[in-house]
């Protein structure tokens, strides 16, 4: 599925609660719990020993020395990065009250060979999705976890294993060397726009002579292959009660999973470059909002200055008879959990675990040829995540074009670079979706869903072109921004379906598109149960008046998380019924989105092809559905215009 770029934003960023309060309508305005901090919570997790070892492929695991829970001690991704060995691979227990951070460095997800049909099998890390256990000849064939889907050294691998449920021996058959063949690339200027590389894996000779057939031992917290059965260890798959793949909902179909090669990854941008010496940020940005953005991240200098400046907005606006969409406290709230995030997880190709998923967000207020002003909340950031992606496990991901059986599928994801504009100023909402200007003649807009998707031409699998709704009439690519820094897509895909339906979105309801950069979403992965671990969880609303902060409308509306059936009915605005684009106003907070479940209307049934959906019988997890409740008409530059050096209300230099 094509899917173009338009203001490109995306992150899955997490927060320590930020509470803050509102003064205005009694309320409070906090963000879910980011993955970093969420690792650190209790979990107490829950697992049986499976007595046939690997069932699944892809499936996730704990492999264990001990037949009994009690005493089991499990394979485990050390905490600590070593450029030059990637992570250890060491053993340590799981107790009885752990956190989720001990619990994933324990997940192990267990991927059959793709090169031949043998059995053998690739152990990868489920929180660093990039790393496979590797055995290193030079280290007496320690078991290390070793980059082998990303940016990493040509001495890298992967060793596929057996496994004897009887013996209960885990077996080194064959190992692969994992090699990168970077090419530049340019862009429509013909100046450097950096590199896409192309993975290989080379079966490896040498350890076919000496490594291959040897088994695990495991001794003194460490795991090395040796040569003799009689020194092996006997091993034991234990099988997790919560599921981390694909559920239904996002495949009701069942399509098959695709064996399609993956799409090479790009690197475009370096954190170095954003945060750090003369290309960064900070020197794109004028006089007057440097102070808000002199320190990447949370910093009590940049905090108090974006504080402050945005505290002289309301004055600002009020003088015109104008005012700010929410409370100064509410975007306060969200700059203060965007730029808490970190990446937690080696998940992007070229991502660092630790790094700043938002490095900067900051406030400006400049004003037209009429002097009327129009202020923003800017959000930099590099459009990743920082939990696992769950990629891997994507049924049918889109395609590198037109899809065929050899066409590679987008199975990586790297780091993007985007300021995302949110309108802060009340421009008020339309009435229905075609008040707001986005059909392909209007001055601001290329194009939406429905003319995007030639409808009615010849070879068009869409007949007739569909009457304009909620659903498709949208921004052919990105309609919003998480509170992690990730993008939020429309509902629908470029095929006017929902992505959901499609099967070619992971369990978090999100995917990468065919030009790269993080993974963007379709549809909320939220789950009611702590299992699941996604951008905001049942935890993250103990005690709390309303559901969290988790994103924005590129049309300057907040978006809040859903609506818990039976669970939060004394919750504010519970009672109030969502409108047709999802939002609603209550309790004085203004009006705004909420992810929530939705039944698309009988004319998306689809019998097409063998693919036959219910939509009454098939609802979809909605974050933003894909027309704009606010008005957009009224923002300037809305849809293009972008660059810090042409959008004076972005705070460049091109004043």
């Amino acid at each position: 599925m094509a899917e173009n770029k338009f203001i490109l934003f995306c992150f899955t960023l997490l927060v320590t609660p930020v509470v803050v309060a509102d003064t205005t309508n009694k309320s409070s305005y906090y963000a879910p719990l980011n993955y970093a901090s969420v690792l650190k919570k209790g979990y107490a997790p829950k697992f049986s020993k499976n007595e046939n070892g690997i069932t699944t492929n892809r499936g996730r695991y704990l492999i264990s020395d001990s037949p009994s829970i009690s005493s089991a001690n499990y394979l485990s991704i050390g905490a600590t990065y070593n450029a030059a060995t990637g992570y250890a691979a060491q053993s340590g227990k799981i107790p009885t009250v752990s956190t989720y951070g001990n619990y994933f460095s324990k997940l192990i997800q267990v991927v059959a060979n793709s090169t031949d049909t043998s059995g053998y099998y690739r152990l990868d890390s489920h929180l660093h999705s990039n790393y496979s256990v590797d055995a290193d000849e030079l280290d007496g064939y320690k078991l290390k976890f070793r980059n082998n889907l990303g940016k990493a050294s040509s001495t890298y691998g992967y060793v596929v294993f057996s496994y004897d449920a009887v013996s209960h021996y885990l077996k080194a058959e064959k190992r692969y060397s994992y090699n990168l063949n970077p090419i530049s690339v340019a862009d429509s200027n013909g100046k450097p726009a950096g590199k896409t590389y192309y993975p290989t894996y080379t079966e490896d000779n040498s350890f076919a002579a000496k490594g291959a057939g040897y088994y695990v031992n495991y001794s003194k917290g460490e795991y090395k292959l040796v040569p003799s059965m009689a020194s092996a260890t006997k091993l034991y798959f234990y099988t997790p009660s919560d599921d981390y793949g694909i559920p239904n909902k996002m495949n009701p179909t069942n399509l098959a999973y695709s064996s399609n090669p993956a799409v090479p990854f790009s690197s475009r941008v370096s954190v170095d470059s954003i945060e750090s010496g003369n290309t960064a940020f900070y020197n794109s940005i004028n006089s007057t909002y440097k102070p808000q953005v002199a320190t990447p991240g949370n910093d009590t200098k940049t905090k108090l200055s974006a504080d402050q400046f945005l505290a002289t907005i309301p004055t600002t606006l009020s003088v015109q008879g104008a005012k700010l969409r929410y409370s100064t406290a509410l975007y306060s709230a969200f700059r203060d959990a965007a730029l808490a995030g970190r990446l937690a997880s080696a998940a992007p190709a070229d991502g660092t675990p630790g790094q700043k998923l938002v490095p900067f967000v900051y406030f400006t207020n400049e004003h037209d040829d009429m002097g009327n002003y129009h202020p923003f909340m800017n959000v930099v950031t590099y459009t990743i995540p920082g939990s696992p992606q769950g990629l891997l496990d994507i049924p049918g991901p889109p395609f590198l074009g037109q899809g065929s059986a050899t066409t590679p599928v987008t199975r990586y994801s790297n780091l993007g670079y985007s300021v995302v504009r949110v309108p802060m100023k009340d421009y008020g909402q339309v009435s229905k979706v075609t008040d707001n200007a986005m059909i392909p003649s209007s001055q601001s807009w290329n194009m939406n869903l429905v003319t995007d998707s030639h409808c009615g031409e010849v070879n068009s699998p869409i007949l007739k072109c569909p009457a304009y709704d909620n659903y498709n009439y949208a921004s052919i690519s990105d309609i919003g921004v998480l509170i992690d820094g990730s993008i939020i897509f429309p509902a629908l895909n470029n095929a006017l379906m929902p992505s959901q339906w499609k099967g070619e979105l992971s369990t978090y309801g999100c995917h990468v598109g065919q030009g790269g950069d993080g993974p963007h979403c379709h549809a909320d992965g939220f789950k009611t149960g702590q299992s699941i671990v996604t951008l905001y969880n049942d935890s993250d609303y103990v005690n709390k008046p309303h559901p969290p902060l988790i994103g924005f409308g590129y049309d300057g509306v907040a978006l809040f998380g859903v609506y818990r059936t039976d669970k939060d009915k004394a919750m504010l605005g519970y009672s109030e019924s969502l409108d047709a684009f999802g939002g609603h106003d209550h309790d004085n907070l203004g009006y705004h989105y909420h992810a929530h479940t939705a039944i698309l209307p009988d004319s998306y049934d689809l019998n097409d092809r063998g693919f036959v959906i219910s939509a009454k019988n098939t609802p979809v997890n909605v974050l933003l559905k894909g027309a704009w409740a606010g008005n957009i008409n009224s923002v300037p530059y809305f849809g293009y215009k972008s660059e810090l050096a042409t959008n004076k209300y972005l705070g460049g230099m091109g004043k």
